[in-house]
């Protein structure tokens, strides 16, 4: 039964990670298109894409095992969809070659603490409350950067959240590894999860370390 969950998380967090860069890949894959997708992101609807986002991180974060497996699945499949309208201007401003060096370092990355999270004997689950204050520290800082622009505190940001985000990543194949008992959509909770750890990663990865076109 193990076994069936971990393969069942993973195979989601590879159809996440598709669905995510492939409608990436598509918007930006014609000026028209990334046109027409931003210019329906206006000002107009940029709130209501940004509550629906949100509204679908809560529901898969807290209020999972409440809904139907199909329900499960179609959010997921929406929120990493959304995602990678999001992520669509990615191939936009960096290089191609760019992107699937810093994919590659996000896979990598990903793959030894999760690698950790597997075979490490430490109780993880002790991490909780310190991975989330200092999730929490990171949003005010960052939110307060977009009004300083401060260079140096970006660049420091960006390389806390990817260590940040390494931990998380550890931490939720931990509990994925060490949960006594399977809930509904148990392998959706948790391939949201590392969905959002690659995310993270590869974005702050991305922007230290990625090459902008001319």
């Amino acid at each position: 039964m193990k076994n069936n969950i971990i393969a069942d998380t993973f195979k989601w967090l590879f159809i996440g990670l598709l669905i995510c860069f492939g409608v990436s890949y598509f918007t930006s894959s014609s000026e028209e298109i990334f046109i027409r997708v931003y210019t329906l992101l206006g000002s107009s609807t940029i709130f209501i894409y940004l509550i629906l986002e949100l509204v679908l991180c809560v529901v898969l974060s807290l209020f999972i095992t409440k809904i139907s497996p199909l329900m499960a699945k179609l959010l997921y499949i929406l929120y990493t969809a959304l995602t990678g309208l999001s992520l669509s201007g990615v191939f936009i401003i960096y290089t191609s070659s760019s992107i699937a060096i810093v994919f590659l370092a996000t896979a990598i990355i990903f793959g030894i603490f999760a690698i950790i999270g597997k075979t490490t004997k430490i109780d993880l689950s002790k991490w909780s409350v310190y991975l989330f204050v200092a999730l929490l520290a990171i949003i005010v800082l960052e939110v307060i950067n977009i009004f300083l622009m401060n260079n140096t505190l970006d660049l420091i940001l960006c390389i806390v959240v990817i260590v940040l985000f390494a931990a998380y990543t550890a931490y939720d194949i931990n509990r994925l590894v060490h949960a006594n008992n399977d809930f509904p959509n148990t392998g959706i909770f948790y391939a949201f999860q590392l969905f959002l750890d690659f995310i993270n990663i590869f974005i702050k990865l991305l922007r230290l370390f990625g090459k902008r076109k001319n």
